[in-house]
């Protein structure tokens, strides 16, 4: 049995990595532990010892060298992306502060409450699209964050939707945003009525600036 210093040592090995988060077959391969028993008695030292701290089950993250909070809400509820807000905050479109982590995911949320979730005074919000509206994204830092023209076209489709926001489209400097991909992308949702509403924003604050 490897001692507990033996075990955060090994967890330093992916931080940088998986940003400090770890799924149980995360830990299964670095700590050695192909067997369940095994890796559950390593995994309960760790939480015993504040070496992790659990999320949910099977989810996991690194008390003692740190964790980014956006990949624990990519992958609490995966497949997601940061976009909307955070995304929009993170491409200075909005001046707005924003508090919470806001993804786009294509699973259900079928229960009243089920898009919010808090851990370790983090908050993560997310919103449902179809899987055909699942693109538009890249790689950034570890984290799956929305382009700049795709966390617009988000933001206004939950607008559309009549979905609550801390921001409203006002806010938003259209300014930076690449014309071509901003067509390309909204032509992808397939609905006549959001193509109107985004495009009469688009000619709006882009004429405004």
């Amino acid at each position: 049995m490897l001692s507990i210093l033996q075990l955060v040592g090994r967890l330093r090995r992916l931080h940088e990595a998986t940003g400090g988060v770890y799924s149980a077959a995360d830990l299964s391969v670095l700590l050695e532990r192909p067997r369940p028993q095994r890796l559950t008695e390593s995994i309960r030292v760790l939480l015993r010892e504040e070496g992790l701290l659990r999320v949910r089950r099977g989810l996991y993250v690194d008390r003692v060298h740190g964790y980014r909070p956006e990949i624990v809400g990519q992958r609490w509820l995966a497949p997601s992306y940061l976009s909307t807000e955070t995304a929009l905050s993170r491409h200075q479109l909005c001046d707005t502060g924003i508090a919470a982590y806001t993804y786009v995911t294509t699973r259900l949320l079928p229960r009243r409450g089920a898009g919010r979730k808090t851990f370790d005074g983090h908050q993560f919000i997310y919103r449902h699209v179809a899987r055909h509206l699942f693109f538009g994204h890249r790689v950034d830092d570890g984290a799956w964050l929305a382009e700049p023209e795709k966390a617009v076209l988000d933001f206004l489709y939950f607008v559309y939707k009549k979905q609550r926001s801390v921001l409203s489209p006002e806010d938003i400097d259209f300014s930076p945003l690449n014309p071509s991909r901003y067509r390309q992308f909204l032509g992808a949702f397939r609905q006549r009525g959001f193509d109107e509403f985004a495009l009469r924003w688009w000619k709006e604050r882009r004429g405004r600036r």
